[in-house]
């Protein structure tokens, strides 16, 4: 073989270990997982289809609560405290009353708690459904409920708040909620709508509602 020929060998060859060793190890790259649409008031709402209201869109991402952290049966997610899987005195709780704004019912109005979940941290919290309870203080008042899991703040039960709400039965992953409402002829010490029972359910990081919410008037 002359030196031209050797050259142009060794060249070849070249160009194919190249073509066979440069290739890219492709990494897929995360997805988001879309915010829940809030569940529709004044019709019936599947479990299959309805989620809570999630926390407002002005709310900017990085301002979530901080991931959990793996608990145990002496610790439990952020935002729990007292030995409750949820306290009311965190700053969880404090955060989300705050995103609500003020009660469309005068500046001086303020969110006041009125109920919460008690799930011991002894019981373990995966799997809890932790709600909270606002509601303002007046002649006519109106509830917000808010709802958490694994130390996140999930959203509010409905876009806004209602009157004549009441907390029935719960599991730890349920909450069965009652509502009334009043009706055009109806004094406001007595509402003759409803009443109607919706059950939240936990589903992994989301809610699912199910039942009839108050006509949205």
């Amino acid at each position: 073989m002359n030196i031209k020929s050797w050259a142009f060998a060794a060249l070849a060859a070249s160009v194919v270990l190249g073509a066979t060793g440069c290739g890219t190890n492709s990494t897929p790259q995360p997805t988001r997982t879309p915010i829940p649409s809030a569940a529709s008031p004044g019709r019936p709402a599947d479990a299959s289809q309805a989620t809570i209201a999630p926390p407002p869109a002005s709310v900017p991402v990085d301002q979530k609560e901080p991931a959990t952290s793996p608990q145990n049966a002496d610790q439990g997610p952020n935002g729990s405290g007292h030995g409750l899987c949820f306290d009311v005195n965190s700053e969880l709780a404090h955060n989300a009353i705050q995103r609500l704004g003020t009660p469309p019912v005068g500046s001086n109005a303020q969110w006041e708690i009125v109920g919460s979940g008690t799930e011991p941290i002894s019981s373990g919290c995966s799997g809890v459904l932790s709600y909270l309870t606002v509601e303002w203080q007046g002649i006519h008042p109106a509830t917000h409920i808010l709802f958490f899991a694994n130390g996140t703040w999930l959203g509010t039960g409905t876009a806004k708040p209602y009157s004549y709400t009441q907390v029935q039965e719960r599991t730890r992953s349920t909450l069965a909620v009652q509502y009334r409402w009043a009706k055009p002829e109806d004094a406001l010490c007595c509402p003759t709508g409803g009443p109607s029972i919706v059950t939240y359910v936990l589903n992994g990081t989301t809610v699912e509602a199910r039942g009839q919410f108050p006509p949205d008037n």
